[in-house]
């Protein structure tokens, strides 16, 4: 149990860096974007993998090392990279999912019209009677 506090910890701490460099803000901005769009939800591990296998390679973290050790060291092996750049990527595609939901309810409650005012009583048509007291008319 205990390890798995850490390994949570140390995913979200390694996260943290990620968006502290800019790459990962950038991998959640276009995980929301697939997720508003409506793109395919299998998008969702091949953009994490890809954005995981870039960031190992090409971008450089000295600069943000310094923040936390441990997280930064667990960056340089690329699988761990891969899982972070997986779940950030993932919930950025439920983010903008949510929030083209949200837009849509907001255009639906702005285009149906508020409900009117109920007519009076009197302008209601007179109901026939049944006199014969029975259900069938």
């Amino acid at each position: 149990m205990l390890k798995l506090v850490r390994f949570v910890g140390l995913i979200m701490q390694s996260i943290l860096i990620e968006f502290l460099h800019f790459f990962g803000l950038v991998a959640f901005l276009l995980a929301a974007a697939l997720g508003y769009f409506r793109l395919p939800s299998w998008l969702v591990p091949i953009v994490g993998v890809i954005c995981g296998v870039v960031a190992d390679k090409f971008i450089d973290q000295s600069e943000v090392v310094s923040l936390l050790e441990r997280a930064a060291s667990a960056n340089q092996r690329g699988g761990f990279l891969v899982i972070v750049y997986v779940i950030i990527v993932a919930v950025g595609y439920v983010t903008g999912a949510y929030a083209r939901q949200a837009m849509n309810r907001r255009k639906i409650a702005q285009a149906t019209p508020s409900p009117a005012a109920k007519p009076s009583p009197a302008a209601k048509p007179p109901q026939k009677r049944n006199r014969n007291r029975s259900s069938k008319a």
